[in-house]
């Protein structure tokens, strides 16, 4: 993926009558942290869906990284209730056995301490909004990914859970390509040298 971006040209998206984005062109670089800003309802949920692939646009183009592997935290936690925590971060790792699951068992573990999860069998549905939250986010980091897409991650996190999960998770974006959506501007500031954009009037503008 070296070199190459995640890039918008003169993408153009409705929702029937609503216009979202009219001409919206931005390049984002490979390997470095990307926050995308903006009001509620500007449009920074569609261009990430757009880049993630589940989306299309109406007219322009959308260009992705060849080969890139994608992991996504969603605005809705999207996890499997009946499963525990440990479970639902496990699985986009399905496919490993013997000692290279075993080492994924041990980090997973580390992972839930790190951030105050329970390491238990109770399934997710009976943790709560904070928790779920984070179960969501540390699917996403420890999934085998080049880049990393956030779409408010940290909603419904105290501060002080913030800086918790900020702690362990930061190290973990060195050297992959981060797209972190958020409404709050003091989000800019967790994350290392991040490249700041501003969604609004339907393009996307590098502030």
């Amino acid at each position: 993926m070296s070199g190459e971006a995640f890039e918008l040209r003169g993408v153009e998206k409705s929702y029937g009558d609503l216009s979202v984005l009219s001409g919206a062109t931005a390049r984002f670089e490979a390997g470095c942290a990307h926050v995308l800003m903006g009001p509620s309802g500007a449009g920074k949920t569609t261009v990430l869906r757009l880049l993630a692939g589940l989306e299309a646009p109406d007219a322009g183009s959308v260009a992705c990284p060849a080969g890139a592997r994608l992991a996504m935290t969603f605005q809705e936690d999207r996890l499997l209730d009946n499963l525990t925590a440990t479970a639902n971060v496990r699985l986009p790792h399905a496919r490993l056995r013997g000692a290279a699951l075993e080492a994924f068992l041990v980090r997973e573990r580390a992972a839930l301490a790190a951030v105050g999860l329970p390491v238990d069998c109770r399934p997710v549905r009976e943790l709560s909004g904070g928790q779920r939250r984070r179960v969501a986010i540390l699917r996403c980091v420890l999934a085998d990914a080049d880049a990393l897409l956030f779409d408010e991650p940290l909603k419904g996190m105290d501060d002080a859970t913030i800086a918790q999960v900020m702690d362990y998770v930061t190290p973990l974006l060195a050297g992959k390509t981060v797209l972190w959506v958020t409404h709050d501007p003091r989000e800019k500031d967790l994350l290392p040298n991040p490249v700041l954009w501003t969604v609004r009037d339907g393009n996307v503008f590098k502030l």
